[in-house]
């Protein structure tokens, strides 16, 4: 399940925008595999193939179906310098 924090929730109600998940990208090793924690950005994704749309806190999120469903993951509001941006909080690398 994935939650938005309070900033975050009003971060997307001033933008008045959906929210997307980037794909997750993998890193593989002889030994290791690793994947990135993903952006979250505004809008739709360019290509709807491989995502889920839910309304997620009465925002429209498309989550990409390769995340799984059993990690508890939060999407708040980063303000860095006076720019504010969404990223996720609890995502496991491994």
């Amino acid at each position: 399940m994935i939650a938005f924090s309070e900033e975050a929730l009003a971060f997307v109600e001033e933008k008045q925008s959906p929210v997307f998940i980037d794909l997750p990208y993998t890193i593989r090793g002889c030994c290791f595999r690793m994947t990135e924690c993903p952006a979250v950005r505004f809008g739709k994704p360019e290509k709807s193939f491989g995502y889920i749309r839910q309304d997620s806190q009465g925002v429209t999120l498309y989550v990409p179906a390769s995340l799984s469903d059993s990690d508890s993951l939060t999407i708040r509001m980063r303000n860095f310098l006076g720019f504010r941006s969404l990223v996720i909080d609890g995502w496991k690398p491994v």
